[in-house]
């Protein structure tokens, strides 16, 4: 390249900078510059407009005493009732005759190439997992992301281990 072409292209940039300016300030901004700074004006804050404020949103204000009172009664009718479902529970359990349930064990085997929608339909056949867990199972594991975790082997389950137990079981141990 010569001297007078590296001008010339110099040149042309200058001018495509200046037209590309042109319409950036001008004509895509109409010629109006945006205030630095947007002042907020607020008003000052007294009870009158916390009263407005509150009546306008359907709230109503009380006093922190009030509000620890109110906290307290509700504990207590919570312990209440809680009592009084726990003496129902063990009346009800005396009077019933004993139900034993039983835990079903079996034992897995993960083979090269199952995904965990197979291995929780092998449990759901084996009895395992109800068919209503089968999808919270799967989640557990997405979620979690422990799918990747999942190791090959033979691995002894029971009926009444959580959806995390087994799956701590088959991820042998793998914390995410």
């Amino acid at each position: 390249m010569t001297k007078n072409e590296i001008r010339g292209f110099a040149a042309g940039i200058l001018l495509t900078c200046a037209v590309f300016a042109f319409f950036y300030y001008l004509i895509f901004n109409q010629g109006e510059q945006k205030p630095a700074k947007n002042v907020v004006k607020q008003t000052p804050l007294t009870e009158a407009t916390v009263t407005q404020y509150l009546a306008s949103h359907h709230r109503k204000a009380i006093d922190l005493d009030a509000y620890n009172q109110w906290l307290s009664d509700t504990q207590k009718a919570t312990d209440k009732a809680s009592k009084s479902k726990d003496q129902t529970n063990t009346n009800s359990k005396d009077k019933s005759p004993a139900k034993t349930s039983k835990t079903t064990t079996y034992n897995l085997h993960i083979k090269s190439g199952m995904t965990p929608g197979d291995i929780s339909s092998e449990l759901v056949s084996a009895k395992i997992l109800k068919s209503n867990q089968k999808l919270n199972f799967d989640q557990y594991l997405h979620k979690n992301k422990l799918e990747k975790y999942v190791q090959l082997g033979s691995y002894k389950v029971s009926s009444d281990m959580s959806i995390q137990k087994l799956a701590q079981v088959i991820t042998k141990n793998h914390s995410n």
